[in-house]
């Protein structure tokens, strides 16, 4: 008979559980005093002036599209590997994922085949912060201000990673966090100048 190993399993105490007790019997299900501690929280710990708490990372990513002003033909640049939320965030406002080869060693994405995949038509660049382990923000900087590109970081992934010292969620336009159970499976890795390896 096989085992079965969890993905990712709940690490729950005894305040976790009175925590949402106390919210439940106060009758505030959203938008309470909770949730704007917690924003308050995840700003301070990523080291930004604002966080807002919506529904899902998927959620996250659409607001920021909108907010960006990204719509009908524009294009966002998107790493071939990511999970579909990135795309589709795109494609809900009528503009056009267009794919980036990924780094082989990280499956982050490559910058230089960013830089040739950039037309008139890019208006912002995606990067994914996969599996918690940093992109190469540097050079995907530079390159977003070489053509005057809006910068989306989805660190979904990677709430606590670090580049160069400083937390993912600080180095784009506007970034993205979540909070389903699987989706910090490395929060703490860093990126050294060398390759990730698990």
């Amino acid at each position: 008979m096989t085992e079965r190993i969890p993905m990712s399993a709940p690490d729950i105490s005894e305040e976790d559980v009175q925590a949402v007790a106390e919210v439940v019997r106060s009758g505030r299900l959203a938008l309470g005093p909770k949730t704007e501690a917690f924003e308050g929280l995840i700003a301070d710990y990523i080291g930004v002036k604002h966080a807002v708490a919506v529904s899902s990372g998927t959620a996250a990513l659409h607001l920021i599209v909108k907010a960006l002003g990204i719509g009908p033909g524009d294009e966002v640049l998107v790493p071939s590997f990511t999970f579909v939320a990135s795309a589709n965030v795109v494609l809900y406002e009528g503009a056009r994922p267009v794919f980036v080869d990924i780094e082989p060693e990280t499956y982050n994405l490559d910058p230089k085949d960013l830089e040739r995949k950039i037309t008139p038509h890019t208006k912002a660049i995606m990067v994914v912060d996969v599996f918690g382990h940093p992109a190469e923000w540097d050079e995907i900087l530079q390159i977003a201000e070489k053509y005057n590109l809006r910068v989306i970081d989805d660190s979904c992934e990677a709430i606590g990673a670090e580049y160069k010292g400083k937390k993912l969620g600080q180095f784009g336009d506007a970034a993205a966090f979540a909070f389903y159970p699987n989706k910090q499976p490395n929060r703490n890795m860093k990126r050294c100048g060398k390759p990730w390896r698990k």
